[in-house]
């Protein structure tokens, strides 16, 4: 682009271009009749519109010219040209510069806030994914426990079963034999029928005895053999009836109770476990879709600024053409002003003018900063969380672990994750698991808030462990940028609710369950941001623990992390704060009385 300042008046006149380059052509002027071009002409359609307005004004200087410079003229020149250039034009492209600057500004500084919450919301999601999967391999490992016990117990039975089956059996045969023995088949003793003693004087006697000894003997083995037989069917009897008993003792007992309730509760866990995962996932996928909605805005306003001959105060193309032709245009006129003429030397001078003072400030490492693969590059097509995904069911043989990651679209007007379409893992409204901190930041449903820490890197200066007593700071608000807290009535306080100041995370819980000394031990919560039902987490109150008590969402050593952390005590920092007081405008507390 160059820029025409002509200088018409008199046997002087002439033609001088002032190039955007600093160069100056000096040529022989048109007829004194001739017209200057228009304002509105094709010459300048292409020109910014201050631009527009030098070229007016180089056309006033042309009519000056022609007046060979009366005092009028110069009147003209010192009183109403230059003061328009040098107090109206130059802090008018100063102004602009400063303004596209500071629009810039403000659109980094939105991706730098986006950035930090993008990378926050990743680190929670990441935090309660690896949390879910962990839950899951736990439960597929107890669960596979239970159900070795359920076959060992089935083969133990069995095995039980058959040797009731075994030992009754024997024990049957035992006494069946026993049944036989106990008949003895009485053989008649052949006696003769008569007997003379004269002939016979013993009449058989001895051969009677022989018999008689014989048959006792043989009763008595019989029957030695009977009693034998019967005290072992006795034995084997009572020995099969003890073992059918505790055969079926054994059967019918729950050995595997231990086992199963330990699965149950992993169950239990990991499915409590698979909402939270879900809900971080999404709200990082939309805080991801934001920061990019974010680069594609400081993208498009860096476009603008960078290009040329636009009709808007945006680009810095146009402003340094302006600022030359400006700085140019003040040097002529001062020279016309003193000289009476523009000399070849004044043209070289003034064609040597002020360089542009400013330099516009692109971001360009930072930019490159918040970009990385680390930042959320905005190039991403899917993000990978613990890097896994369990199959699960009733029984081990359901369960199948794969590696996973999850497309991203990052157009704010999709879910980010096909997995949080039709309003999965959101918190604020679909639910209604928003409204009482909202309601209570508005200052409804019998809410009050007493106690409040900004977006810095410590928790609340407070040491009372929420009894009530701490007063400091300004009551301001639950946005405030400063500390506070105003005394309150223990005994009247029935409800406890924590948030964080943005309303992102909170969680209701009754005085009972917050007050009382505890240590890593399971607290009951009313509903929460995670949950419209009541259920437990671990926190902490122990006595003398000035920074107690340690209230979160979820269990506390994951939740520090995690950025799950709703309340501390005692201007603690570390992560336990960082990883959410300065992402979510602070955390307030709200009490509700009788």
């Amino acid at each position: 682009m160059r820029t025409a300042i002509v200088f018409w008046g008199g046997a002087a006149a002439m033609q001088v271009h002032v190039g955007v380059d600093g160069t100056v052509d000096r040529a022989a002027a048109p007829p004194l009749n001739a017209a200057a071009p228009p304002v509105g002409s094709d010459h300048m359609v292409s020109l910014s519109p201050r631009m527009q307005t030098l070229s007016t004004l180089q056309k006033r200087a042309t009519e000056l010219m022609q007046l060979q410079l009366s005092p009028e003229a110069k009147s003209v020149i010192v009183d109403v040209l230059l003061p328009v250039v040098d107090q109206e034009i130059v802090p008018a492209i100063a102004k602009e510069f400063a303004t596209a600057q500071g629009e810039l500004k403000s659109l980094m500084d939105a991706l730098e806030a986006g950035t930090t919450k993008a990378v926050a919301s990743k680190t929670t999601a990441v935090a309660r994914d690896v949390t879910l999967v962990g839950n899951q391999e736990a439960w597929h490992e107890l669960l596979e426990a239970y159900e070795k016990c359920e076959a060992q117990k089935d083969d133990s039975c069995e095995d039980r079963k058959q040797q009731c089956a075994d030992k009754r059996a024997a024990a049957e045969a035992k006494c069946a034999a026993a049944d036989a023995a106990a008949n003895i088949d009485f053989t008649k003793i052949c006696l003769p029928e008569t007997c003379n003693l004269k002939t016979n004087p013993t009449c058989g006697s001895q051969t009677v005895q022989q018999e008689t000894d014989g048959w006792l003997a043989d009763v008595r083995a019989k029957m030695e053999a009977f009693q034998q037989l019967e005290t072992e069917c006795r034995e084997m009897t009572d020995d099969a009836t003890a073992s059918c008993t505790d055969a079926d003792t054994h059967c019918a007992a729950d050995h595997c109770a231990g086992e199963r309730t330990a699965y149950q509760q992993k169950k239990d866990e990991a499915i409590a476990s698979e909402g939270p995962a879900l809900l971080a996932k999404c709200e990082f996928g939309r805080a991801a879709q934001a920061k990019c909605a974010d680069l594609t805005a400081v993208h498009d306003l860096i476009a603008k600024i960078k290009a040329t001959n636009r009709q808007d105060a945006l680009s810095e193309p146009d402003r340094i053409a302006e600022f030359a032709a400006v700085q140019r245009l003040i040097c002529l006129l001062k020279a016309l002003h003193d000289e009476g003429d523009l000399s070849a030397e004044a043209t070289t001078v003034c064609a040597g003018k002020t360089p542009y003072p400013h330099t516009f400030d692109f971001f360009d490492q930072k930019i490159a900063d918040l970009t990385t693969v680390n930042s959320i590059a905005c190039t991403e097509t899917k993000f990978t969380f613990s890097g896994y995904e369990w199959t699960t069911g009733a029984k081990t043989a359901d369960f199948a672990k794969a590696q996973v990651s999850h497309a991203f679209t990052a157009d704010p007007a999709s879910e980010p994750f096909v997995a949080c379409g039709a309003g999965a893992g959101v918190s604020t409204s679909a639910g209604g698991t928003q409204a009482p901190c909202e309601a209570a930041a508005a200052g409804q449903g019998g809410w009050q808030l007493v106690r409040h820490v900004g977006p810095g890197n410590s928790w609340h200066p407070a040491t009372d462990q929420l009894t009530g007593s701490a007063v400091y700071g300004t009551p301001s608000g639950p946005t405030s940028s400063e500390a506070w807290s105003v005394k309150f009535d223990l005994g009247e306080v029935t409800e406890f609710l924590f948030s964080t100041g943005d309303c992102q995370k909170w969680l209701v819980a009754e005085k009972s369950a917050v007050m009382g000394f505890y240590a890593d031990a399971p607290r009951q919560i009313e509903s929460s941001s995670l949950s419209a039902t009541p259920y437990t987490a671990k926190w902490y109150r122990r006595q003398g623990a000035s920074e107690d008590p340690w209230i979160s969402i979820t269990d506390h050593h994951p939740a520090i992390g995690a950025g799950d952390i709703l309340y501390g005590g005692a201007n603690f920092g570390s992560t336990h704060a960082s990883a959410v007081l300065p992402i979510h405008d602070g955390a307030n507390v709200y009490i509700r009385r009788l």
